[in-house]
């Protein structure tokens, strides 16, 4: 009963701090970067800041794994607030994404739970991650060097920030994770960009499919849906 006890007040705790900060973070992006914006959307920024640090939470299974996704929540929410924006991704916000991920994964390798096994569990991990950054990146360079050969330049195709961000999550989430990663950041990018479609042509408004849209806020929620179907 204790034990209970402990792991629920461990759990609501983390969860308020995952929610609190990456919430923060959400509203520092937002009134700094989305300044002209309505405010209504700064304060959505902000609740989707606290949802997506308050998921993050639930699923770690550690202190060391909830800091580890709590950061990059907060990283991954910046990117997509400046990604709204400016249609940039900072190569800075990316470059702490990966920091984040090599130093859970160095403090993991020299504090491992179960020895020698978790020294292994903790290199496979590793590489895992190396692998999952790598096979991303090559593929979304394969993919935008076809798509401007085809298309006779690289218009209206992911973007040399969204490659790398996406890149960083696949670290995250290894090979086959973060390619499922991409394919759900397009095909919710794909569903944004039909509802704003469908939006405008139902005021009357005769706009074009849009052919330009922020990836970083799909890879966010990529990333929080990814991550609680790993945990679970």
């Amino acid at each position: 009963m204790g034990a209970g006890r402990s792991a629920a007040v461990r759990l609501l705790v983390t969860c308020v701090l995952g929610a609190c900060f990456v919430g923060g973070a959400g509203r520092v992006a937002a009134w700094r970067e989305l300044v002209r914006w309505p405010r209504w959307t700064r304060d959505l920024t902000c609740l989707w800041g606290v949802f997506a640090g308050a998921c993050m939470s639930v699923v770690a299974t550690s202190w060391l794994e909830a800091a580890e996704l709590i950061a990059c929540a907060a990283v991954l929410l910046a990117c997509s607030v400046t990604d709204l924006a400016r249609r940039i991704i900072p190569n800075s916000l990316v470059a702490v994404a990966i920091a984040i991920r090599g130093a859970y994964l160095c403090l993991e390798a020299a504090w491992p739970g179960d020895g020698i096994m978790g020294s292994r569990c903790a290199l496979e991990e590793t590489g895992e991650s190396l692998l999952g950054g790598a096979v991303v990146l090559l593929v979304l360079i394969a993919a935008g060097l076809f798509w401007a050969r085809t298309r006779g330049g690289p218009q209206w195709g992911i973007g040399g920030g969204d490659a790398k961000l996406l890149s960083a999550c696949g670290a995250y989430l290894g090979p086959i994770g973060g390619m499922t990663c991409v394919a759900l950041s397009c095909l919710l990018a794909i569903a944004c960009c039909a509802g704003a479609w469908a939006v405008s042509r139902g005021r009357g408004e005769k706009e074009r499919f849009p052919r330009e849209f922020p990836l970083a806020p799909q890879a966010l929620a990529s990333m929080v849906i990814l991550t609680a179907y790993r945990a679970f």
